[in-house]
């Protein structure tokens, strides 16, 4: 064998060598494309998915508003009660005090 037909074996070695790297290197790349790809959509899912839970947590916010206030109207419904006897106790007393008085 001569230097050239060394030197040429060498190369067709070496271009089938690249040539597996290359094609090793695609399926790797196509793999990194579709896994982005995928990552996208998760990222769009995962942002849906936040407005959502965002809003649901404004709804639990206005209705725990709601359940307070309807829980603190039986009281005052209470201290009104027990505020107009106690008026109407005053009352009764005054005018039975008056009447006494012969006013």
């Amino acid at each position: 064998m001569t230097d050239v037909e060394n030197r040429l074996t060498s190369l067709e070695q070496r271009c089938k060598s690249n040539g597996h790297r290359l094609e090793h290197l695609e399926k790797q790349q196509e793999a990194i494309h579709s896994l982005a790809a995928s990552i996208q959509v998760m990222a769009s899912e995962q942002k849906h998915q936040t407005e959502a839970i965002n809003t649901v947590r404004e709804d639990v916010s206005r209705l725990d508003g709601k359940v307070d206030a309807l829980e603190m109207k039986p009281g005052k419904r209470w201290e009104g009660l027990v505020d107009k006897l106690i008026w109407g106790v005053a009352g009764a007393i005054l005018a039975f005090l008056l009447a006494r008085a012969g006013i």
